[in-house]
């Protein structure tokens, strides 16, 4: 699928999906439990950490977007930049 593509698929699925995939693969990989957890818990730190941050950067803009849409329909001009 391109990125500009909207997937047709919930959000739940297109995560179910990949997260089948990952884990089968790292238990291939890893047939050791003790190794398959080391893997498991540095890639859900990973994901978690990627997560945080793109919530982070899409509430900031989410933030600005309101404080912009609130200038505009006061007539007031927006903030210097």
């Amino acid at each position: 699928m391109a990125g500009t593509d909207i997937n047709p698929k919930s959000y739940k699925e297109r995560i179910d999906e990949v997260h089948t995939s990952v884990i089968e693969l790292i238990e291939d990989k890893f047939p050791d439990m003790a190794e398959f957890e080391e893997v498991t818990t540095k890639v859900y730190d990973y994901a978690g950490t990627c997560e945080d941050v793109y919530m982070e950067i899409g509430l900031q803009c989410g933030f600005m977007l309101a404080v912009q849409m609130l200038a505009n329909s006061q007539g007031k001009p927006e903030p210097a930049k």
